[in-house]
């Protein structure tokens, strides 16, 4: 397998020292970098369904969905826990998978990535999407169907804020006089997710890179991508550096392989794969498993070429 591929885990929904562990092991193994997944609020009941859902009946919810909102999932900060794992870690690069931009007003959310971008000391990457769970949005108060119009003027904005000195916007949804967040510029990737065609549209309008939304097969890699570089051709930004960000089914070696060879150089693995989100389990069997995972892909062998 090549040793050009980075390796990421995602997570969500780990208790707090468990997350740290998991960072300070992954780092001490070769993983390039950690993402935080987001939810605002558990609703008791909701009627949509996680994009990872193929069919969505109208009855039920499956239990992919329980996972992520479910009774048992306790919803942290990804900010405040990204800064703690920033704080615990030197290498490893740390981004949002996803931030839900569209229920956040875009001037706060532009001072958490400066934020974010200083406290590691130029690690982050903001990844964005758009939600798609109503009931959410509805909580706190934001219109579910405005969601894609906030996303894409809440990142005007933020490239607005990143550009550093004062800034000023005039749009459907934020206005606002002129305001500065930090008076020099900051370089924070902004890498898009989602699978839909509005989505994979800005990906290739605006962004720098694009991770999947769940956990996609080859097949749908290799479509997604090939939508996704037709669009940047359509759109004239194929001359822009691009990375691709792809999430595996699993992180079985002959399954990642398959997307390495075919050019997704940044394989995101999904953290249960990898570290049990169960604190029965021992810290010191979820730390050999990790160990496992990291010679099969090869990343144990890398660093020893690298220190050698």
């Amino acid at each position: 397998m090549s040793r050009k591929a980075t390796y990421g885990i995602t997570t969500y929904n780990y208790e707090p020292q468990d997350l740290l562990a998991l960072a300070v092991h992954a780092e001490r193994l070769g993983f390039e970098g950690l993402w935080f997944g987001e939810h605002y609020v558990s609703p008791r009941t909701y009627a949509g369904h996680h994009p990872s859902r193929k069919e969505t009946p109208a009855d039920k919810n499956d239990a992919r969905d329980k996972e992520i909102i479910g009774d048992a999932v306790r919803i942290y900060d990804p900010w405040f826990l990204l800064g703690a794992v920033a704080g615990a870690t030197k290498r490893l690069k740390l981004g949002t998978a996803i931030c839900i931009v569209p229920m956040m007003n875009a001037l706060l959310l532009a001072r958490a990535t400066i934020t974010a971008h200083d406290v590691s000391g130029g690690r982050f990457l903001l990844g964005t999407g758009a939600g798609w769970l109503r009931e959410e949005f509805e909580a706190v108060g934001v219109p579910f169907e405005t969601r894609g119009a906030r996303l894409d003027e809440a990142i005007e904005i933020l490239k607005k804020a990143w550009a550093g000195g004062y800034f000023s916007h005039e749009g459907e949804h934020f206005t606002f006089g002129e305001v500065q967040i930090s008076p020099n510029p900051v370089k924070v990737p902004l890498i898009c997710g989602g699978n839909t065609g509005p989505a994979l549209r800005r990906v290739a309008r605006v962004a720098d890179g694009w991770i999947n939304s769940a956990k996609i097969t080859l097949e749908e890699a290799l479509q997604l991508r090939e939508t996704i570089e037709g669009a940047r051709q359509a759109q004239g930004t194929s001359g822009r550096p691009f990375e691709y960000f792809v999430r595996p089914h699993t992180p079985d070696p002959d399954d990642v392989g398959g997307y390495v060879r075919e050019g997704f150089g940044n394989i995101v693995l999904w953290g249960p794969d990898v570290w049990p989100n169960d604190p029965s389990v021992p810290l010191e069997t979820k730390v050999a498993g990790l160990e496992r995972v990291a010679r099969n892909l090869g990343l144990t062998a890398a660093m020893a070429e690298a220190s050698a």
